[in-house]
């Protein structure tokens, strides 16, 4: 679910092409990455970086070095590598290409705020209202995953806008994102805090918060127990194992409950905006698919 999520957005730009005094034309790296060989290909293009003997060929061979390590999912170098892209000409062909594996990479790197505001910068300076429509659909999903939902509402009304000529079509498209955006089914998120909290003051709350009601319970009988068995010890003079067996064993448990409620409410909320973002993928596909049958 999360691949299709994800990888839905890899082929949007396959319509844009590059300019001539952009590409560096056929190339070794290039072969390599046609053939899938990525990692021979990032070397390559490494070492055609290194040997340039003019700067307006390195921010294509870092775009396509960067290309190499989001197809192996290293998706934390891609950024760095696009990080190192500059353009001094709003109008480069492959301006808005990299912009979108940027802002593509930051959200697979689990930075969709950092994707957004890549997005954001794009359309500052580049005033670009035809490649902005390739670029909503991952700003939409990228809305859902900082739960922005009436700006990602917007932004898919908008993009229907743009797509659909036919008032018709919109219309029932519209009505669809109504629906997925209705408060019936938003994501019920869980605060990594607040569930932590719940359970600093009373153990096991905190799980029961994040959804994970049996271990919640198991979780404050274990405390409990360990409470009563540190009581009892103490009242008849074993002081040591009082300590040991009650107390020592009872800070860790009620410490390690603190954290696995936080991290238990962080993968529910996770799980939640997986779910509803495949669902609006869904969404965008069909958007799509409508599209080209009408043209």
């Amino acid at each position: 679910m999360q691949y299709t999520i994800k990888y839905f957005f890899s082929c949007i730009f396959l319509c844009v092409t590059i300019s001539n005094s952009t590409a560096v034309g056929f190339s070794k790296a290039d072969s390599l990455f046609t053939n899938g060989n990525y990692f021979e290909a990032s070397i390559e293009y490494e070492r055609q970086i290194f040997e340039a003997r003019t700067l307006s060929t390195i921010p294509y061979l870092r775009y396509k070095k960067a290309l190499c390590y989001k197809h192996v999912r290293d998706f934390e170098r891609a950024v760095s590598e696009l990080e190192q892209v500059y353009f001094t000409n709003a109008n480069d062909t492959l301006y808005p290409l990299t912009v979108y594996e940027h802002a593509l990479c930051l959200y697979l790197d689990d930075q969709p705020q950092k994707a957004l505001w890549k997005i954001d910068e794009y359309m500052h300076f580049a005033h670009d209202s035809i490649h902005y429509a390739y670029l909503l659909p991952l700003k939409i999903i990228s809305l859902n995953a900082t739960m922005q939902w009436e700006k990602a509402k917007s932004e898919f009304n908008t993009l229907i806008n743009i797509i659909n000529k036919e008032k018709t079509e919109c219309s029932v498209a519209e009505q669809k994102i109504e629906e997925l955006y209705s408060k019936k089914n938003l994501p019920r998120i869980k605060e990594r805090k607040k569930a932590e909290n719940w359970s600093r003051f009373i153990p096991g709350s905190g799980q029961m918060y994040a959804g994970a009601a049996g271990e919640g319970a198991l979780n404050f009988l274990i405390q409990a127990s360990l409470l009563t068995l540190s009581a009892h010890q103490f009242l008849n003079g074993f002081y040591f194992t009082g300590y040991l067996a009650g107390l020592g064993f009872l800070n860790k448990v009620y410490q390690g409950g603190i954290v696995r409620a936080g991290n238990l409410a962080h993968t529910n909320t996770q799980k939640q905006l997986s779910q509803f973002n495949y669902e609006a993928t869904l969404l965008l596909m069909d958007i799509q698919r409508e599209q080209i049958h009408a043209e």
